[in-house]
C-alpha cells in the first residue's frame, strides 16, 4: 500500500514538472523570445505591387494637347465577401442601380448574375463591360453592398490610364495612337519617344491582414514611380487640319486613287507643321495607316528637274535663257536610242526657263547628257554631295526610306541612265527628301534638317530642346533666286504646268509639278493590258517674295489605263492649303490679293486668334478638355465638366461679360 502511494506521488510530480516546463515555454515565447515571435508565429505574408507611372502628354506647337492620359476604372465584385444578410437584403437594390444607370443588363439579369456568382463562390466578376472615369467610379462605390468597401462589400476597382486624343483622328499615323498605357506603341511619336513618355514604374510593398485584405506595408520602403515627360512637337493643329481636309476634298470618292500624303514645313526652321497620310481601305474610305510621307520611296519624275537645273546653273553651263533645239525625238548616241518628248511639238527652239515651265523631259535629259556625258560620276556626286537631294539624315520618326541615285559604279548602270536621272528617273526619293530640297531653295540655298520634335518638358519646365539643325549649303543665294524665279514661272507662265491648278490661289506660290510612272512588281511600268500606275506631285513654297512655308502633295493612283498628271491632282490641294493658311492667319490677311473672295472654311475656328481678342468668356467649343480648362482658368474662371472628350457646349456662351472671379463656366463634353 505504501509503495503504491509513493508511485502515485512520483507520477503526480512528473506531470507537474512537465506542465511547469510547458507553461514556462509558453510564457517565454509570448513575452520574451521576440525573434521566435516575429519569425514564426507572426510571420508576414507580403507581396510587391508595381505602381504605374503616368505617361507624358504630347503637345502641339502652340501647347495644345494632342494626347494625354486619364485614369479610367473597371469596377468588379468579390461575391463571396458580403455576409448573407447584407447580400440578400440589398442585391436587388444593387442590381437596379447598375441597370438604371448603365443599361448593360436588366435588373433581373443583374440579380441572376450576382446570385449565381455568389452560389459558385466567384471571387471576381466585372460589373460593367465599360470602363468609367473617377467620378463615376466614386458614384458606384456608394451603391448598396458596394458601399461597405472591399473588406465587407467585396467592391473591387482596377485603375488603367487610358490615352485620350482630343482631336480624334487628326495626325493619326504621325502621333501613333494607343488605347491605354499598358499597350506598347509601334509607330509615330508614341513609339519614337516611348522611353521618354512612359516614365519608370514604382514598387509598393504590401502585406496581408485580416479578411484576406492587402494594405501597404509601411515598414518597407516604397519606390515612387517617375512619371513620363511631356513632349512638345512642331505640328500646328490648324495647319494639320487644313492640310488633311484639302487632301481629302481632292481624293475622296475617286476610284482610281489609292493613297496620298501632304507635308507642310516651315522654311527657316525645317519644323514640320503638318504631315498627312491617307490610304484607301477595303471599304473605299481614306484613313491613316501608313506614313507615305517618310516611308514610300519612288522615282519622283519632273520635280527632280530642279536639282538638275540647280547643278547646271552652279557649274555655269546654262542660264534660264539658254536655248536648245526642240527635238521631239532626240537621239542620244551613247545610249544608241531615241528619247521622245511630245511637249516639244510646237517648238523649234526652247529656253531652259520654258522647258521647266512646260516640264519638257528632253530639255533636262539633254542638260544632263550634253554637259556631263564625259563624267557621269561627277554629275551624280554633285547631286548627292553638293545638292544633297539624297542626303539620308536621321529623321525623328522611325521608318524613313533610303534615298538613292543610280551610280555609274553600279552593275545596273547603263548609258541611258544619265539623261533619265536628269528628268527624275533612276532615282529613289521619299516625299520628305523632295520637300527638304525645295525648302533649301526657298531658304536661299541653305538646307535645314526637317524635324518634328520641339522639346521635352517636366512639370512645364523644358528639359531638352531641339533647335534648327543646318545640313549645309546646296547652292549660292544667286542660284537659289534664279531657281525661285523659274519655279514662279511654272505657276504663272502661259504654258506653265501649274497655271490651271493655281489660278484661284490668292497667295503667290512658286513650285513644280511632277508625274512619274510607278514601276510594277512584275517589272517595267506597263502591264500586259497597257495599264500603268502613277505618282503625281506638286511641291512649292509661299509667299514667293518671302517664303514662309514649303508644301508637298503626292498622290498615287491604282493601276489604270487613264492618264494622270501631278498638276491636276496635287496642285489644287497645295492651292487650297496656301489659301486657307493665309485666311486663318490675321497677320497675313493684308497680304492676300483681292482678286477673289476669300474661301469659305467650313467648321474651322482659329481659337488662338479668336481668344486673343475676345472680350468676356472665351470660345472653347471644339477644344479638348485640358485646352478648354487652360483657356478658361488662365482668365480666372472656375470650370466644371461632365467627363472627358471634346467640348460640345459651354454655358455661359462665348463673349458673355461676367465677373471671372466668382463665375463658374460649365462645359459639356462628348465623352
Amino acid at each position: 500500500m505504501q509503495n503504491n502511494i509513493v508511485r502515485i506521488g512520483i507520477v503526480y510530480i512528473l506531470f507537474f514538472l512537465i506542465a511547469a516546463v510547458a507553461v514556462g515555454r509558453i510564457v517565454q515565447l509570448q513575452f520574451f523570445d521576440e525573434e521566435v515571435k516575429d519569425n514564426k508565429y507572426h510571420a508576414k505574408v507580403t507581396r510587391v505591387d508595381e505602381t504605374e507611372a503616368t505617361r507624358g502628354s504630347i503637345l502641339a506647337n502652340d501647347g495644345r494637347y494632342l494626347a494625354f492620359s486619364t485614369p479610367e476604372y473597371y469596377v468588379a465584385m468579390d461575391c463571396t465577401v458580403p455576409i448573407d444578410t447584407l447580400f440578400d437584403n440589398n442585391v436587388e437594390a444593387l442590381a437596379k442601380a447598375l441597370s438604371s444607370n448603365f443599361n448593360e443588363r436588366s435588373t433581373k439579369e443583374y440579380v441572376n448574375l450576382l446570385k449565381s456568382c455568389r452560389k459558385e463562390n466567384k471571387k471576381y466578376i466585372r460589373l460593367l463591360k465599360q470602363h468609367v472615369n473617377y467620378d463615376t467610379m466614386k458614384l458606384i462605390s456608394e451603391y448598396p453592398i458596394l458601399n461597405h468597401g472591399r473588406a465587407f462589400g467585396g467592391f473591387i476597382t482596377e485603375k488603367l490610364d487610358y490615352r485620350e486624343y482630343p482631336y480624334g483622328s487628326l495626325a493619326f499615323r504621325t502621333l501613333g495612337h494607343l488605347q491605354n498605357n499598358q499597350e506598347r506603341p509601334k509607330v509615330g511619336v508614341e513609339a519614337a519617344l516611348d522611353s521618354v513618355l512612359r516614365g519608370t514604374n514604382g514598387a509598393r510593398p504590401m502585406r496581408r491582414i485580416e479578411q484576406n485584405e492587402w494594405i501597404q506595408d509601411v515598414e518597407e520602403e516604397e519606390v515612387i514611380p517617375i512619371n513620363g515627360m511631356d513632349v512638345q512637337i512642331t505640328l500646328d493643329v490648324n495647319i494639320q487640319d487644313i492640310a488633311e481636309k484639302a487632301l481629302l476634298n481632292r481624293i475622296s470618292g475617286v476610284e482610281e486613287l489609292e493613297a496620298g500624303c501632304v507635308i507642310v514645313m516651315e522654311v527657316a526652321t525645317g519644323e514640320i507643321r503638318a504631315m498627312v497620310n491617307m490610304e484607301k481601305n477595303p471599304n473605299g474610305q481614306f484613313t491613316e495607316t501608313y506614313n507615305y510621307a517618310i516611308g514610300r520611296t519612288g522615282e519622283p519624275g519632273s520635280v527632280f528637274k530642279v536639282a538638275t537645273l540647280t547643278t547646271a546653273l552652279e557649274d555655269g553651263f546654262v542660264t534660264l535663257d539658254t536655248k536648245q533645239n526642240a527635238e521631239v525625238n532626240w537621239y542620244y548616241d551613247k545610249a544608241k536610242r531615241y528619247f521622245t518628248d511630245d511637249y516639244l511639238k510646237n517648238y523649234t527652239t526652247i529656253t531652259v526657263r520654258k522647258g521647266l515651265e512646260i516640264s519638257s523631259n528632253n530639255v533636262f535629259r539633254r542638260i544632263a547628257a550634253e554637259y556631263y556625258s564625259n563624267n557621269a560620276q561627277s554629275f551624280v556626286d554633285k547631286l548627292n554631295n553638293d545638292r544633297k537631294i539624297s542626303y539620308n539624315y536621321d529623321f525623328d520618326l522611325p521608318g524613313l526610306g533610303k534615298a538613292t541615285i543610280r551610280d555609274p559604279k553600279d552593275k545596273l548602270w547603263s548609258p541611258a541612265d544619265l539623261p533619265q536621272i536628269g528628268m527624275g528617273y533612276a532615282v529613289e526619293l521619299t516625299p520628305l527628301h523632295i520637300i527638304t530640297y525645295y525648302n533649301a531653295i526657298a531658304n536661299n540655298g541653305i538646307m535645314v534638317k526637317p524635324h518634328i520634335f520641339k522639346n521635352f518638358q517636366r512639370n512645364g519646365a523644358i528639359v531638352k530642346e531641339f533647335g534648327v539643325e543646318k545640313i549645309g549649303k546646296i547652292c549660292s543665294k544667286a542660284t537659289a533666286d534664279t531657281v525661285k524665279a523659274a519655279l514662279r514661272g511654272v505657276v504663272t507662265g502661259p504654258n506653265g504646268t501649274a497655271r490651271t491648278a493655281m489660278k484661284d490661289c490668292k497667295v503667290a506660290v512658286a513650285g513644280k509639278t511632277g508625274t512619274a510612272r510607278v514601276s510594277l512588281p512584275s517589272g517595267g511600268y506597263v502591264d500586259a493590258s497597257g495599264r500603268r500606275k502613277h505618282q503625281g506631285s506638286f511641291v512649292g513654297f509661299f509667299p514667293y517674295d518671302n517664303p514662309k512655308y514649303t508644301v508637298i502633295v503626292v498622290i498615287w493612283s491604282k493601276i489604270s489605263s487613264k492618264n494622270f498628271y501631278g498638276g491636276t491632282w496635287g496642285g489644287p490641294v497645295a492651292c487650297e492649303i496656301a489659301n486657307n493658311i493665309y485666311a486663318s492667319s490675321p497677320k497675313w490677311n493684308d497680304q492676300i490679293t483681292a482678286r477673289n473672295e476669300m474661301p469659305n472654311i467650313e467648321n474651322y475656328v482659329d481659337n488662338d486668334a479668336a481668344n486673343d481678342t475676345i472680350v468676356g468668356i472665351p470660345q472653347v467649343i471644339g477644344m479638348g478638355l485640358r485646352d478648354a480648362i487652360y483657356a478658361l482658368e488662365s482668365r480666372g474662371y472656375k470650370v466644371k465638366s461632365n467627363g472627358s472628350g471634346c467640348v460640345v457646349e459651354q454655358n455661359p456662351l462665348p463673349g458673355t461679360l461676367i465677373d471671372s472671379e466668382s463665375q463658374i463656366v460649365y462645359i459639356v463634353l462628348n465623352n
